[in-house]
């Protein structure tokens, strides 16, 4: 039991959000290879639990899925809260989740301001 134990404490931990296709997904796949314990994000949980049976059906098998919204803060307090209660820990984050632009409404001088800064 105590190997086991140690074992987790030396595991890196990745989270790659947006990572149920295309860049993320072959950033998970990078760093599983390499030894690292990833945790797979994406808003769909379908498409997310299918890009871990992927990866899993190459042998990778230290990939797990939790559902990530970037833009909710609920949704990230309970991947805080995964994270904490899982791993103890986060050593690597890999941000590749695309979001929408936001809608700047406001005072107008400032609006002039930042499109003038270029």
């Amino acid at each position: 039991m105590e190997g086991a134990i140690s074992n987790l404490t030396n595991a890196r931990i990745a989270v790659v959000t947006g990572a149920n296709k295309g860049i993320g997904l072959e950033v998970c796949r990078q760093l599983a290879v390499r030894g690292v314990t990833v945790v797979l994000t994406a808003r769909d949980e379908t498409r997310g639990a299918a890009a871990v049976e992927k990866l899993k059906e190459l042998g990778l098998s230290d990939v797990v899925f939790h559902q990530l919204d970037v833009t909710d803060p609920s949704s990230i307090s309970r991947l805080a809260d995964f994270l904490r209660s899982r791993f103890g820990k986060l050593d690597i984050l890999v941000n590749n989740a695309a979001i929408g632009g936001v809608e700047l409404v406001g005072d107008p001088s400032f609006l002039q301001q930042v499109s003038s800064a270029g």
